[in-house]
């Protein structure tokens, strides 16, 4: 079994950008020098995650007492990833190259370039990509080499990231029973949070699973049925989660009254991670599944890695995943967890 950490060592930056080695800068560090918002926090698809990003990565090189990073590797699986290595592309001199991959193994493998985004579907194919890198003749020693973790380095797609989602899943279902608890419906409270996922309901959630498990919550607690939830979406009375949680507030049940108070605070200060207490049981529960196997580390992602870090790369996870749901509490930690990139996987 293998670590993230392995590979990575402390380079390792979840949804808040404050890094885990606590010698690099962090976005409260940088945010002045790079006249950004004060309430804004990054999400991977802007334009500032990327300045953000390249700041942390130099002075991670600067500590390794190295020549300038003059080169960008983007490895992941989403348009979030693609978009970050574009982003990357504009912070001169750098260059940056992004490999964006899925294991679609009913299709025959393929390789494609647009423009300096590699686009497999294999994650076997990160071997033919670096191959023809390795034609430039870099020096790997400049060169950052940046980690998607959830459905990239941990579960890649479509392969094993079922069970990311199931983690998830059942993070949002013990936070239900916990508040509801025997009036709760288990199977109504699951299908709606399943189908919330989907992107249908993207222009509400905006794929951000605080605001799917919470809307799932208020219609498991009464405050409002889905009939009259998805009414309220499509004659627009419903705008946002923020519209939500306003219009519904004098119908909360007292079981929900506190949380709902500190997820429309959270909310109302732009803060993309309301709902602390789905994050934590999504940790125990991703946790869980790295212990007993059932999710795993991408072999041929670790191995290209690692060979790159052998040659000299600097290596560097960086995540959208929330902080809460990779890093143990003081409680939890006293109960043997660990953060995700020191949790031990399989890797296969």
């Amino acid at each position: 079994m293998k670590t993230i950490a392995d590979l990575t060592d402390e380079y390792v930056v979840y949804r808040d950008l404050e890094p885990c080695d606590a010698r690099l800068p962090g976005l409260c560090t940088l945010r002045s020098a790079l006249e950004l918002a004060p309430r804004l926090l990054p999400r991977k698809r802007e334009r500032a995650y990327a300045q953000v990003l390249a700041a942390i990565v130099t002075a991670a090189q600067q500590q390794r007492g190295l020549p300038a990073i003059e080169r960008f590797l983007v490895i992941g699986d989403t348009d979030n990833d693609r978009q970050l290595a574009l982003f990357l592309c504009e912070q001169s001199p750098h260059t940056a190259y992004g490999f964006i991959a899925v294991d679609a193994v009913t299709s025959s493998p393929t390789l494609n370039y647009e423009g300096p985004i590699a686009v497999a579907n294999r994650w076997a194919l990160i071997d033919d990509w670096l191959i023809r890198l390795h034609e430039q003749q870099p020096d790997w020693s400049r060169t950052a080499v940046l980690i998607d973790i959830d459905k990239t380095l941990l579960g890649p797609r479509g392969r094993n990231d079922g069970p990311i989602d199931d983690a998830r899943a059942e993070g949002a279902l013990v936070v239900a029973h916990d508040l509801l608890g025997g009036a709760l419906d288990e199977a109504a409270f699951c299908f709606n949070y399943a189908s919330l996922c989907q992107k249908h309901y993207h222009d509400f959630t905006c794929d951000n699973q605080d605001y799917v498990t919470y809307t799932a919550l208020l219609i498991a607690s009464g405050v409002l049925s889905r009939e009259t939830f998805d009414a309220a979406l499509h004659n627009g009375d419903l705008p946002h989660f923020a519209a939500l949680l306003e219009q519904k507030t004098s119908r909360v049940p007292d079981a929900l009254q506190a949380l709902h108070r500190e997820i429309s605070a959270r909310v109302a200060e732009g803060d993309p991670t309301p709902f602390i207490a789905f994050r934590r049981a999504e940790f125990v529960a991703t946790a869980a599944r790295l212990s007993d196997g059932r999710l795993t580390i991408c072999r041929e992602v670790f191995t290209a890695c690692m060979r790159l870090r052998t040659a000299g790369a600097l290596c560097f996870a960086a995540s959208d995943k929330p902080s809460e749901s990779a890093r143990p509490t003081e409680a939890q930690r006293a109960q043997g967890f660990m953060a995700l990139h020191h949790t031990p996987a399989i890797v296969r």
